[in-house]
């Protein structure tokens, strides 16, 4: 089931710094975001094709600073850059891009790509959400961020949704922000019928089990599936994992998820750390991976890349202009 690289000779790599603006500050558990920063790594093989891809941490849930993958990305490539895909990093978002470095070809980027479900997510208050579910002409399936204002607003908002549309299914995500009595007041006082699940209601993983099994809802795993000693006990409120491979860190312990999803019936929901356009097409390309797998039971995968709308940005937004962007950012390191 593992993604195989193939074997490329590269001639040139360079690393490029971008910062993204967001349209407005975003918060990350405890950090407030007004700007998203990364890198961005090109590659160009003997015959002259070029591969693209993203190392970008996340403040607030990465334990791996900015600082730390630039000089970690420097001193990899400063060794050999022909046994890249050989190379090991105890950082998760560097891993990740070693483990797929060559998904993001510029032939592949400029070719149409397979359609995968893209659950649009909605974010602010209550009046921002009614206006943007609107404008997407009231789709059955959400994503909606709870717990960034209080649980009143959140009921408010929630109840307004299926309001405006009897049969939408909201999946929430409350990043493990609600106590215990926050959670109960959230799934008391809504319409629980369509809610399709929510990712990580507390920080509890068996306070989320009780609760879920009190009000008969089902769980999505995000923030639980990501320490490196994760062992998943099956339970029947569990419906979905949330992956974010940014997060996880490299392609064995994805493999392990997915089959575990296959096994238990579980959907998987490929879901952004809010990358540039680079770092969403490796989701992709890693989801038409797992779907195009033959002679094994296909998981039921949807993607949760419906981030780029809250930055405020040219660049980086389209995948079919790379390597114009790239002559406008600034050149980290290159090879030679």
């Amino acid at each position: 089931m593992s993604l195989e690289q193939p074997q490329i000779d590269i001639v040139q790599a360079k690393v490029f710094v971008y910062t993204l603006p967001f349209q407005s500050a975003m918060q990350f558990k405890h950090v407030k975001l007004h700007r998203r920063k990364g890198l961005l790594l090109k590659l160009v093989d003997i015959n002259g094709a070029n591969y693209f891809s993203e190392i970008a941490p996340l403040p607030g849930f990465s334990d791996e600073t900015f600082a730390q993958v630039k000089t970690e990305i420097i001193k990899i490539l400063s060794d050999d850059i022909s046994m890249l895909t050989k190379k090991k990093s105890h950082y998760k978002s560097v891993q990740f891009t070693l483990d797929t470095v060559f998904i993001n070809s510029e032939e592949r980027l400029k070719r149409q790509q397979p359609n995968i479900d893209n659950v649009p997510l909605l974010h602010g208050n209550c009046e921002l959400i009614a206006e943007q579910y609107q404008q997407l002409d009231y789709p059955n399936l959400i994503k909606l961020k709870v717990a960034r204002q209080s649980v009143d607003a959140d009921i408010a908002t929630f109840q307004m949704l299926c309001e405006l549309n009897p049969l939408l299914k909201i999946r929430c995500d409350a990043n493990q922000a609600w106590n215990k009595q926050q959670a109960t007041q959230f799934f008391s006082a809504i319409n629980t019928l369509q809610l399709d699940y929510i990712e990580e209601p507390t920080c509890n993983h068996q306070t989320n089990l009780n609760i879920a099994d009190k009000y008969q809802v089902y769980l999505g795993l995000d923030e639980s599936l990501q320490p490196s000693d994760f062992s998943y006990q099956h339970h029947h409120c569990i419906k979905a994992f949330i992956i974010k491979p940014t997060l996880i860190g490299n392609l064995k312990k994805i493999d392990q998820l997915v089959s575990l999803s296959i096994q238990h019936g579980l959907t998987i929901n490929f879901s952004s750390s809010f990358e540039s356009v680079i770092g969403l097409q490796t989701l992709k390309g890693l989801a038409s991976h797992y779907l195009a797998q033959k002679n094994t039971q296909k998981p039921v995968i949807s993607l949760g890349i419906d981030t780029l709308k809250y930055f405020n940005s040219a660049l980086l937004m389209d995948e079919q202009k790379m390597e114009q962007d790239c002559q406008q950012l600034e050149v980290l390191w290159s090879s030679h």
